[in-house]
């Protein structure tokens, strides 16, 4: 084999790799490792009154507006959010990682957005955002959940496990991980052990808690399959205390 040959093969090689490097980046940029939280705009902030959500060619696709008497006004955004919390005024997309000097990329149902940054928008990953919930599947008293747990994050219907609602209130679970379409949770500490523990109702109760509930038993749910969320916002409460 000549070198100019060897030559070839070697950037032939090099750009396979340099290829499978880039799709690989890709694929693991789903637009859903990052969530932008829109708070309500402080007191002091005269110019936030409303957010402006923009298609990707730079028209007006909604505002988001608020009143002191409604909150946020939600009506094109109708089910097309991850989160809404009319109580603490809060909305929660899917965004891309945020690069800087650009608007945030976010996902309304099944289309991207673009939002021009501002001092009432918080970005973190998606694993740091829903460890802030806990969730609390629905289901009928004594019966088994719709939703399958497993013991790690894949669905090995062999590995299947079997959970029941709690018979006098809704079982709760801390989100301890997110890896891709996998959530990994943590069933909450017991009733009777918590009073034993006698822990408080704040946040330094909350990490109390969580640390007490670290001794009880981890599942894998899958909480979306592609752009699907399969974990409804109905199942998620924001939990600052117990």
């Amino acid at each position: 084999m000549n070198k100019i040959t060897t030559a070839l093969l070697g950037l032939l090689t090099l750009l396979c790799v340099s290829c499978r490097s880039t799709k690989q980046e890709q694929s693991n940029d789903s637009g859903y490792d990052f969530i932008a939280s829109l708070f309500h705009p402080s007191e002091t902030d005269t110019t936030s009154r409303f957010y402006t959500l923009k298609n990707l060619d730079g028209t007006v696709y909604c505002n988001i507006g608020y009143s002191d008497e409604e909150g946020f006004i939600d009506s094109v955004l109708y089910e097309k959010i991850f989160i809404y919390f009319p109580d603490s005024d809060t909305y929660a997309f899917f965004c891309k990682k945020p690069e800087e000097g650009k608007p945030i990329e976010v996902r309304v149902g099944n289309e991207w957005k673009i939002l021009d940054r501002a001092p009432s928008i918080h970005i973190d990953s998606t694993s740091k955002y829903l460890q802030n919930y806990m969730f609390s599947p629905l289901g009928p008293q004594n019966e088994p959940f719709d939703i399958d747990f497993y013991p790690s994050p894949k669905a090995d219907p062999a590995e299947k496990i079997t959970l029941m609602q709690d018979s006098f209130d809704m079982k709760a679970f801390f989100v301890r991980e997110i890896q891709g379409e996998w959530m990994k949770i943590q069933e909450y500490i017991d009733y009777g052990q918590l009073y034993a523990e006698d822990a408080l109702v704040d946040k330094e109760g909350r990490e109390k808690i969580s640390k007490l509930s670290e001794k009880n038993p981890i599942y894998w749910i899958r909480w979306r399959k592609g752009d699907k969320i399969l974990t409804p916002q109905t199942e998620f409460y924001f939990e600052n205390g117990c």
